[in-house]
Formats: structure tokens, C-alpha cells, sequence
């Protein structure tokens, strides 16, 4: 079949979805107004009682603030062997000491050239972790970047782990390159998928009708109580945790932070793989501190 050319028209199977929703859901307006009509006439009369935990949950209002202010703004940097400038290499051998993973970070904090510096009094937290070989440094790491997903961290354990045998030299697919299957998407499917989806979202509502009161409530009761449990499990599953990390914390300015920093006493050259990462926020790194404590 040869190339045509042609003009771009609503698909009709969208139509189809929307007008054939549509004949249902324009009556609802005016059969609600009925319904809110005849609600209001026995109003008067209708009592309605608190859940019976409605009071102590009311009591634990303040919650909701402790735990927004786990959440900080601040910068973070982080070293790796691979690093530019950081890390020594030798052949195709990357390494980088603990003490020199340690002055890297104090340096930075000391680089006036940066228009990022971080200015005024901070809270900041380091962490380290050491190998004495690359092998050593990626099962450390490997734990850890499934509960960090530091970038840098993340890229230098697939740099560890990835297969560098020179002397192999894959065959390189040509370009453009197929990606992995995606869902094809983009506008305006993905604006009227939405808009279609809510559509039918009132239908299946409606169509939900034919339960009473009762039932609808029960069914809400269960799904709040299987909620429960699955949110239950997933603080569960987060409070597993595994590895082992090296930490540092400090309070000042930039200046202070690095002399501080400088001063600290990391694994010694022994550890000859390392990767660090400095967090620095005006606000206490409160979680973090408390997740490495």
C-alpha cells in the first residue's frame, strides 16, 4: 500500500465511548437535585454519631506536622572512584582511599568557585562506605543501594559489577534503536483517556446502585481494614533493613563543616575502594540521622 496523505479527525471509537456515556450521565444532575431535596426535608430529624475513635484520632491531629518535618531541603554530593578528578587511576583501575573519599568532600565545601555553595549555619551528615578491593566495595554497596539510591552510589555499583573484558567488543545495534515496550500514550489519547475514563467512572458508580446502604458500607469497612493491613505491612517491610555504613555528622558553616570534616578520623589507606555522600540542609537531617544512627 503506497504513502497517503490525510487529515487528522476525532477517532470515532472515542466518540462512541463519550456519547453513549453521556445519554446516562446527563439525567444525574437533575435526579440528585430530587435526591438532595427530599434529604433536606427530613434533615431536621436525622442524628448522626462519631466514629467511636473519631476523638482520639482528633487527639493525634498533630501527627501530620511531625512527620512533615521529616522532610528537608538541602544538597547532597557524593564521590566514587569513577569521579573525575577524585579518584586514582591506574590502567584500567579505578580507586579511591577512605581518607582521600573524606578530604574530597572537605575540599568541596571549601570551593568558592561553586555558585552552589551552600552558605549559613548547617546541619550535615556524611556517610562512607570502604572496600579493600572492588569486589569487597560492591557487596557493600549492593545492599545499600536498594535502601540509598544515591545516583553516583547506584552507578558506580554497576560499574563494579559490570563485565570489563576488554577484549570483547560487542556488536553495537544500529541506530535509531527500538526502546522497551511502553504504553503509546502521548496526546491526545492520553487527555481523553483520562476524561473517557472518568466518564465511566460515574457510570460504574451508578451501576453500583443496585447495593444497599448497608452492603456499600461493609464493602468500605473491608477495604479500609484490608488497607490497614497492607499499609502495616509495607512499614514492615521498610523497617527490614541490611548493611553496614560509616557516618559523620556536623553543625556550622561551610568552613566550619570542612575543618570539622578534615579533622574526622575514616578508615585508613587499607580501605583502598571507598565511595562517600555529604547531606547538607539548614533544617536537622533528622530521619537520616536517625537511619544510620
Amino acid at each position: 500500500m503506497s504513502w497517503q496523505q490525510s487529515d487528522l479527525h476525532w477517532p470515532p471509537s472515542g466518540a462512541s465511548v463519550h456519547h453513549q456515556a453521556r445519554a446516562v450521565l446527563a439525567q444525574v444532575p437533575a435526579l440528585a437535585d430530587a435526591a438532595m431535596g427530599r434529604l433536606q426535608a427530613i434533615a431536621s430529624r436525622a442524628q448522626y454519631r462519631p466514629h467511636p475513635l473519631s476523638g482520639e484520632a482528633a487527639a493525634l491531629s498533630g501527627l501530620r506536622a511531625q512527620l512533615d518535618h521529616l522532610l528537608v531541603t538541602g544538597r547532597a554530593l557524593a564521590v566514587t572512584p569513577f569521579l573525575h578528578g577524585v579518584g586514582q587511576v591506574q590502567g584500567q583501575q579505578a580507586s579511591l582511599a577512605a581518607p582521600n573519599a573524606v578530604k574530597a568532600l572537605a575540599d568541596k565545601l571549601q570551593d568558592g568557585a561553586d555558585p552552589l555553595l551552600p552558605t549559613g549555619q548547617l546541619h550535615a551528615l556524611a556517610w562512607l562506605v570502604t572496600g579493600n578491593s572492588a569486589a569487597d566495595l560492591a557487596a557493600k554497596l549492593a545492599p545499600l543501594c536498594a535502601l540509598l539510591p544515591l545516583p553516583e552510589w547506584c552507578a558506580a555499583l554497576r560499574r563494579l559489577e559490570a563485565n570489563n573484558d576488554i577484549m570483547a567488543k560487542p556488536t553495537a545495534a544500529k541506530v535509531p534503536r527500538w526502546r522497551a515496550d511502553e504504553p503509546l500514550v502521548w496526546a491526545p489519547l492520553r487527555p481523553a483517556h483520562l476524561a473517557l475514563g472518568s466518564e465511566l467512572a460515574q457510570l460504574e458508580s451508578l451501576a453500583r446502585d443496585s447495593q444497599s446502604p448497608i452492603a456499600k458500607l461493609q464493602r468500605l469497612a473491608s477495604r479500609r481494614a484490608a488497607h490497614l493491613n497492607e499499609l502495616a505491612s509495607a512499614l514492615d517491610t521498610l523497617a527490614t533493613l541490611s548493611g553496614q555504613i560509616y557516618r559523620w555528622q556536623g553543625q556550622g558553616d561551610v568552613a566550619s563543616l570542612a575543618a570539622q570534616l578534615g579533622q574526622s578520623s575514616p578508615p585508613d589507606h587499607s580501605m583502598s575502594m571507598s565511595v562517600a555522600a555529604l547531606l547538607i540542609s539548614p533544617s536537622p537531617l533528622t530521619f537520616w540521622q536517625e537511619l544510620t544512627p
